[in-house]
């Protein structure tokens, strides 16, 4: 691995913005908020200190981002008028800069947002690997999920399939927090779905599926119709429900609903009744300490606990519906 240092210029930057890449498989989504971007545009307008910016050249032509994704995607969004500097904003120079957007600055304070310059650290010879160790030892304060770190090892059709279906939306319908989502937690389920519908023995903490995940080379159209054709049942159930309905739809349910259609539809139930059922279940009827809230509390994870959760959940469905007529 060799290492170099190199001055890039926030008006460099922008002139090379075709080149720059954030979207290393490891590289976490966008996650800060206005105020600490304002905060940063600031400290370019006044000159201060910003740590380095880690970079990897793999000889393709592209600047891949390995460390400092927030700070330049900050930079870009700010020339783009994407947002406005925070409202207690110091004065610069005897210039109001408090609430305003780039073009709004003065001809100095934009001359000074563009002459800042960045300390580049780029890094060449390595492998992604390599890579993406380095990325952790400079996160470490908060360490990479297991389906962060193996995000990197996937093949591109693979990585194609998972985003398409986390696309689904039925997803948009689910109570994900900010947290989740910057964490992939919407990734996480589809690696669920896929590993239950493929049949694997396995449960669902971080290494038994991360290992899961790194065996697969390639996800059959098979599995991938069969995943969409429950989404779009549990999509069709859950449309009725009102955002505030939709709160309570959180990712602890939702792989277990996920695998009783199924036998919802061995029951002839259908999406509607299904649907009516959850907010019966989920809403009316659930409280910490049902048998199903007890075991939502746990959170464990082993093949055994989630077979607990479905057989409590499925069990109370074919009551709601009646006997099964199969049965």
């Amino acid at each position: 691995m060799k290492r170099s240092s190199i001055q890039r210029t926030v008006k460099s930057l922008l002139n090379m913005r075709d080149r720059i890449r954030f979207d290393l498989p490891f590289q976490r989504n966008s996650v800060w908020k206005k105020d600490r971007r304002s905060y940063l545009i600031d400290s370019v307008i006044r000159d201060k200190y910003i740590p380095n910016i880690l970079v990897w050249n793999n000889s393709d032509g592209y600047v891949w981002v390995v460390d400092g994704k927030q700070r330049w995607e900050s930079i870009f969004m700010f020339h783009d008028g994407d947002y406005r500097l925070s409202k207690g904003t110091a004065d610069f120079q005897n210039e109001v800069i408090a609430n305003k957007n780039h073009e709004e600055l003065s001809d100095d304070a934009k001359f000074e947002f563009l002459t800042y310059n960045f300390t580049v650290t780029e890094f060449s010879e390595c492998t992604v690997e390599e890579v993406e160790e380095m990325f952790y030892r400079v996160n470490q304060a908060e360490p990479l999920t297991y389906t962060e770190k193996t995000r990197v090892k996937l093949s591109p059709d693979v990585c194609e399939v998972v985003q398409e279906l986390s696309s689904h939306l039925f997803f948009e319908k689910i109570a994900f927090t900010k947290t989740d989502r910057n964490r992939y937690v919407d990734e996480k389920l589809i690696w669920q779905f896929l590993a239950y519908i493929s049949g694997s023995d396995i449960d669902y903490s971080g290494a038994t599926l991360n290992a899961f995940i790194s065996n697969l080379d390639e996800v059959p159209v098979a599995i991938t119709e069969q995943v969409e054709h429950r989404l779009e049942f549990l999509d069709a159930a859950f449309r009725k429900w009102n955002s505030k309905l939709r709160k309570v739809l959180k990712k602890v349910h939702v792989d277990t609903l996920f695998q009783i259609v199924e036998d919802a539809e061995k029951c002839a139930i259908t999406k509607e009744r299904f649907g009516e059922w959850a907010a019966s279940f989920l809403i009316d009827r659930y409280t910490v300490y049902s048998p199903y809230g007890q075991l939502c509390q746990k959170g464990a994870a082993s093949k055994q606990f989630i077979l607990k959760q479905k057989n409590c959940m499925l069990e109370d469905l074919k009551s709601f519906e009646g006997e099964c007529r199969n049965e």
